[in-house]
């Protein structure tokens, strides 16, 4: 861990430094809540802490809120320093002159700490924290008082006991980037977490952080909303808190076009009894006007959900729900989107891994607004696992491909970052509450069609043979049937979760609803690309995805293959490289192939 204490102590002797650094010209940190982004109820109301916060590198140990050698950073936004070709800065760390030497890319852990006023209205209220997205375990202070820990990937503390509406409060968080299996350490064993360093590429507070207020007692989570175009329903799935023996609830359900009410309706009185787990569900027939799709992704609409007493007091009601009425849905070898057939043409999205920059809605949105522009209609988070720090927030960007019409696979955790040996490792070890968060990332995005998971783990050397692909043969060896049964009881935990979305295995061949794999067929003659499909074509059950696709991929266009000097490598090794665009343009072009560049002429060995 990184070790400041010694030098901050002198500057602070010395008194050589302010406790606080200046903020550039025209810069400023904005903590009044009355200027802040807010959403508001009768019964609850979130504000919006995002901005400058005091900032400055840590220990991993540290006990209480410094008090001097502050910097600042902006909320959200991941820690910078780290950046490859992927991972790129776009954040200015305003640096304290007692640690400007200091190399951010190796801080694992740092303070954060702003102010904040509760407001007076919300007496009487439940008082949290809410952070979106953490990397990865951060402890609580208000006005120096250690509250309690927030863990990845997401969580909500009940500030109430220390919070005090009208007053004015420290909010201070001591964030430790650590690796997932520290993670799940953390929840028996903090200190012994903290201690373990691991690589952790985006850290600290990387999605939005709300100061909520809810009613204290019974109240309204979440409610999912699924809806099937081939039935005309409306299912919603909801989460309670706080639902008494013996007393009898019901749920107000109104859903508007542009605040135009086009559907009203309740649900049946229930007890906790009705709720096991705290989840009510319930179905509604409803053929609405308008339907999500891909050339209509204006259609949607809001749903307000309020839960009532039996006499009809009111008790919680929910912000408004963005959602669209869709279905998607496989049917023998085609994908359906609301009862049309439809082709899928699919590329990754980096948005969520290359900065906060980007990861913003306007910048989503121009990232899928180019990806349509050449017929690209599904697109699929590029992070082939879940870890602590392998992406920033999706929120921006799913509303943004809502708004656009762009289908998304999500990805959700991987299997193998989890011990699967017990007979109960499906309820104790990590795995479902993980996947529940990135169940509620999807959310109500009626983009949102899929969830990608056991990213290039199920896979077999046949898997791309043209007389295979037809979703009858897997002819796996044994690791790949060992991976395929841990996959598939992590494929059962995301259906429980969330039994609206399809679930595919990345690159797995013929493995759940579909044949998907990493197709790099190199330098195939032109003639056998075409005719690659055709035993697929004629004799095929399932859809093939060709989830990765390169015909031919970079690496073909070099000599190189994999080995040098006795090495392995994936693509990082440092070789001679010999471009052969000539040989495959030739096909195409005949003699004029040959008219290489000099660049090409240099790169000939």
């Amino acid at each position: 861990m990184l070790i400041l204490g010694a030098f901050m102590a002198v500057g602070a002797l010395r008194g050589a430094e302010p406790a606080v650094a200046p903020l550039p010209p025209g810069v400023r940190a904005e903590w009044s809540l009355e200027r802040a982004w807010r959403e508001s109820t009768p019964t609850r109301e979130r504000v919006c802490l995002n901005g400058l916060w005091r900032w400055q590198p840590a220990t991993a140990d540290a006990q209480t809120p410094p008090t001097n050698c502050w910097g600042w950073f902006k909320v959200p936004g991941p820690w910078p320093g780290i950046s490859d070709y992927m991972q790129k800065d776009s954040q200015t760390v305003h640096v304290h002159p007692a640690w400007k030497e200091v190399r951010l890319r190796d801080v694992a852990a740092a303070w954060y700490e702003r102010e904040v006023t509760v407001p007076a209205e919300w007496t009487g209220r439940r008082v949290a924290l809410s952070v979106e997205y953490l990397n990865s375990l951060a402890t609580v202070f208000v006005d120096g008082r250690k509250v309690g820990d927030l863990r990845f990937p997401a969580g909500e503390l009940d500030l109430t006991a220390v919070c005090q509406p009208g007053q004015r409060h420290v909010l201070s968080l001591l964030v430790v980037a650590l690796p997932l299996q520290r993670v799940l350490m953390s929840y028996t064993d903090t200190a012994a977490a903290r201690e373990v360093r691991g690589a952790v590429a985006r850290r600290g507070l990387c999605g939005d952080v709300f100061l909520c207020s809810t009613p204290p007692g019974t109240r309204l989570e979440e409610v999912q909303v699924r809806t099937s175009v081939r039935r005309w329903e409306l299912t919603l799935d909801t989460a309670l808190t706080g639902l008494e023996a013996g007393k009898s609830y019901g749920l107000d359900a109104r859903i508007t076009d542009q605040g135009r009410e086009v559907k009203s309706f309740q649900t049946r009185p229930f007890t906790a009894a009705d709720a096991p787990a705290g989840r009510f569900v319930f179905t509604e027939s409803w053929r609405p006007d308008k339907l999500w799709d891909l050339h209509t992704p204006q259609h949607q609409y809001e749903l307000e959900l309020s839960l009532r007493e039996a006499d009809g007091r009111l008790l919680d009601a929910l912000p408004p729900v963005r959602f669209g009425f869709r279905e998607f849905w496989i049917e023998g070898r085609d994908f359906y989107l609301n009862g049309s057939r439809i082709f899928l043409s699919a590329v990754p999205l980096d948005n969520a891994q290359v900065s906060a920059a980007a990861a913003t809605y306007e910048a989503a949105r121009e990232s899928l607004d180019r990806l349509r522009s050449f017929g690209i209609n599904f697109v699929y988070a590029h992070n082939y696992d879940c870890l602590p720090g392998a992406h920033l927030s999706f929120s921006e960007i799913l509303r943004a491909a809502d708004d656009l019409g762009m289908l998304v696979a999500l990805t959700q955790p991987h299997f193998s970052h989890y011990d699967w040996s017990s007979p109960e490792a499906d309820r104790t070890n990590g795995y479902a509450p993980h996947a529940a968060f990135y169940a509620r990332v999807a959310g109500n995005h009626p983009s949102v069609v899929a969830y990608a998971t056991s990213h290039n783990a199920t896979g077999y050397n046949e898997d791309m043979n043209p007389d295979l692909m037809d979703g009858r043969s897997a002819p796996r060896d044994t690791w790949a049937r060992r991976n395929v049964e841990r996959a598939l009881r992590a494929e059962a935990i995301i259906r429980t979760l969330d039994p609206g979305r399809l679930v595919y295995h990345h690159a797995s061949g013929n493995l759940g609803p579909m044949h998907a794999v990493n197709f790099y067929p190199n330098f195939v003659p032109v003639q056998e690309l075409s005719d690659w499909f055709e035993h697929w074509a004629t004799n095929g059950i399932k859809p093939v995805f060709l989830c990765e696709y390169g015909a031919p991929f970079t690496w073909d266009w070099a000599m190189y293959r994999g080995w040098y000097k006795g090495r392995r490598e994936f693509g990082s090794a440092v070789v001679p490289w010999e471009f052969c665009l000539a040989e495959w343009n030739a096909q195409f072009f005949g003699d004029r192939a040959f008219a290489i560049s000099e660049m090409e002429k240099r790169n000939l060995r």
